[in-house]
């Protein structure tokens, strides 16, 4: 009957949650096997860039500004599409059903001593930014002081799991980075990784399982 088969649809539509729920849950405790590799970001975004232009939806104008002469990282490929995938959803739930843009950029930065003097959690050195800007909502201050807590979230009944961007803070945490975001109610957001730049004949850096979520 037709009772029994939407029954049977939501019993699917919330294993599917759960499903993905748990994928976030092993991706934030880092429990997945992580293999870092020397990598050109740029490379690593192009071959992603069909998936998180379907991601975004036709009705988003869709960005990608590669960075001149970008430094490679050394990160895990898969952690890379995690990090986009992740920032590219928010971007387009921020904008909702209207129109938009979403901006991704990459560039190489540097961050330097007056930077810490500024902001005490930084550490000096040659990094890779990856910038995602969206036009959308935006987010108060107040939010914007939660939005890394595991389970917070903004999003109606059942539409978040509040792990995508503490699953964000981890991955960019447990590799060495940093992350900032800037945003303002009705002025869209601007999230901005801080990837370390992997120097020629540096041995690649095992990455430990280290960051735990306080």
């Amino acid at each position: 009957s037709r009772a029994i088969q939407d029954h049977l649809l939501e019993v699917k539509k919330a294993g599917e949650r759960s499903a993905d729920l748990t994928r976030q849950l092993l991706a934030f405790a880092r429990k997945q096997t992580v293999t870092p590799k020397v990598l050109d970001l740029n490379e690593t975004i192009d071959t992603m860039h069909k998936m998180l232009e379907r991601l975004i939806g036709e009705h988003i104008d869709f960005v990608w500004k590669p960075g001149e002469n970008l430094s490679r990282v050394n990160m895990d490929p898969g952690q890379i599409d995690q990090l986009l995938a992740n920032l590219t959803v928010n971007a387009r739930d921020a904008i909702g059903s209207g129109t938009g843009k979403v901006t991704l950029e990459t560039a190489n930065s540097v961050i330097d001593e007056a930077l810490c003097r500024e902001n005490p959690g930084l550490k000096k050195g040659d990094y890779v930014t990856i910038s995602v800007t969206d036009d959308g909502c935006g987010m108060t201050s107040e939010t914007v002081s939660h939005v890394f807590e595991p389970f917070y979230t903004t999003k109606d009944g059942g539409k978040g799991t509040g792990l995508g961007l503490a699953t964000v803070y981890g991955i960019v945490t447990q590799n060495r980075g940093f992350i900032g975001v800037e945003s303002e109610p009705g002025r869209g957001t601007a999230f901005r990784i801080r990837l370390p730049a992997h120097t020629e004949g540096e041995r690649p850096k095992r990455v430990e399982n280290s960051y735990t979520p306080s």
